[in-house]
């Protein structure tokens, strides 16, 4: 039997939490039918691949560092810890420019 390799089982994972696209992103599979993409919207957000056992994160900002998990479960917080920052981010950002226009 083989087994499911982690990028696979990350990808599986991510498109299994419902709240994940209910927050704008989505996971596919990469282009190269390795990896796993991550979008926000249309959007670009960056991508998982499986590197010497390993998952690594690539963020879309080119001046990101890249971050390694050794489990999906690590992936699964590491992603979702990224999509709560950029979540309260783009809160921020609409909380500034309602100010703007009442101010």
């Amino acid at each position: 039997m083989n087994a499911i390799p982690l990028d696979k089982q990350l990808l599986n994972r991510l498109q299994s939490i419902d709240e994940f696209e209910l927050a704008g992103f989505v996971a596919r599979e990469g282009l190269t039918g390795s990896g796993v993409t991550v979008l926000k919207g249309r959007t670009y957000f960056g991508s998982w691949r499986l590197t010497g056992g390993n998952l690594v994160w690539s963020h879309a900002s080119a001046n990101a560092q890249k971050h390694t998990e050794e489990s999906v479960d690590g992936a699964i917080h590491y992603t979702a810890i990224l999509v709560l920052k950029n979540l309260e981010l783009d809160r921020d950002e609409k909380i500034a420019a309602l100010a703007r226009l009442a101010g």
